[in-house]
């Protein structure tokens, strides 16, 4: 009889099976990590998404209420005056996470159109956010946008929400959101 030897057998993995296996995880890391930060800045556009809504909904209550001038005469029913970009388009670029700090512009959301509007942005966020209106009574419109340049490269996502008054002095305006750009 022969002696066995005391270690049990073992087989391991030879270099070429290490390295297909390192090439394929490297195949999939090169098609998931693309389609991953793809998904990533889809989820950054549901903050201008529900902020566009928010500002729509304000704008409806805003031209259905009654609002009187300095001598207490009611005024033409109107929405809001118009409100620049805020913060200026592009301005968080650079900042942590490129999101822009809301502690750096508390100030910034006390506009008389901000505050008509009920409209503040209390968390970090990504974007710019810009009110246009005209008219008055069944010629008013408005639109509310949204700027974001959710990878700091110059190119901007834009996002529009708009209504105006129909005939019989309804705010009307679909529920679709412009966009442009929406991932960029």
């Amino acid at each position: 009889m022969t002696p066995r030897d005391p270690r049990p057998s073992t087989r391991g993995f030879t270099l070429i099976e290490l390295m297909i296996v390192v090439a394929i995880i490297g195949v999939l890391a090169a098609i998931a990590i693309p389609a991953f930060m793809k998904y990533v800045r889809r989820a950054k556009t549901v903050e201008a998404m529900n902020n566009l809504s928010k500002l729509f909904q304000s704008s409806v209550a805003y031209y259905e209420s009654e609002h009187a001038n300095i001598q207490q005469v009611i005024i033409d029913k109107q929405f809001p005056a118009s409100q620049a970009a805020t913060p200026t388009i592009g301005g968080c670029c650079g900042q942590k996470g490129d999101k822009c700090d809301p502690a750096n512009f508390v100030t910034s959301w006390q506009t008389p159109t901000w505050t008509s509007l009920n409209f503040s942005v209390d968390d970090p966020f990504y974007y710019s956010y810009k009110y246009d209106s005209s008219g008055v009574n069944i010629t008013s419109v408005f639109s509310a946008w949204a700027y974001g340049d959710l990878d700091c490269n110059g190119t901007y996502s834009t996002f529009m929400r708009g209504g105006k008054v129909d005939g019989n002095n309804y705010v009307t305006g679909g529920g679709a959101i412009y966009t442009n750009l929406e991932i960029e």
